[in-house]
């Protein structure tokens, strides 16, 4: 607006000393108004679709299965082009292989990282002396087992709620030290 006082000023004097015809005067008047109000409220057909990614969509995958402990399949994102202009669009990109890395906390199952919780010891640790079974929420259970008649295969959890085992030499029968 400051700027339109002196330029519509400083364009009347060059239309009184050029002889310039007042339509072309007005016309690039209008012209730069008409830029301006656009800049402050864009028509609808003009709002800007995007100011960052997650304004497109949300991050999908499909087609998902574990291998090598961590989930791979095709991986639907989005992104925004010219975030917060009138230029701006949305594209969605397509990958295929690994979609996440797992990590030492979580592990894969049916496509997806899922963090160790819950996991339940029935003899309430290492317990040699009880046999028990040890189930995760992977659906993954472990019952306490003689390797041979002088090893046992102890499971438990651990503070992390993962499933470990040790062995400890004794003289075992059915899953316990006797």
């Amino acid at each position: 607006m400051r700027f339109i006082i002196p330029l519509v000023l400083a364009l009347s004097i060059m239309l009184i000393s050029c002889s310039v015809s007042e339509t072309k005067t007005s016309k690039v008047v209008e012209s730069q108004q008409t830029n301006e109000s656009q800049a402050a409220t864009l028509p609808a057909e003009q709002k800007i679709a995007c100011y960052k990614d997650s304004d497109c969509g949300v991050r999908r995958a499909e087609n998902a299965y574990c291998f090598q402990g961590n989930p791979v399949g095709d991986l639907y994102e989005w992104r925004c082009n010219n975030p917060g202009t009138p230029q701006a669009n949305c594209e969605e990109i397509h990958k295929k292989g690994l979609i996440a890395e797992c990590g030492s906390q979580y592990f894969c199952y049916k496509g997806e990282c899922v963090k160790y919780a819950n996991c339940t010891d029935s003899d309430n640790g290492l317990n040699y002396e009880l046999k028990g079974k040890v189930t995760t929420n992977d659906f993954a259970v472990h019952e306490d087992y003689c390797k041979n008649s002088g090893t046992l295969v102890e499971y438990y959890c651990s503070s992390d709620d993962r499933a470990f085992s040790e062995t400890k030499a004794c003289n075992c029968d059915d899953g316990a030290c006797v």
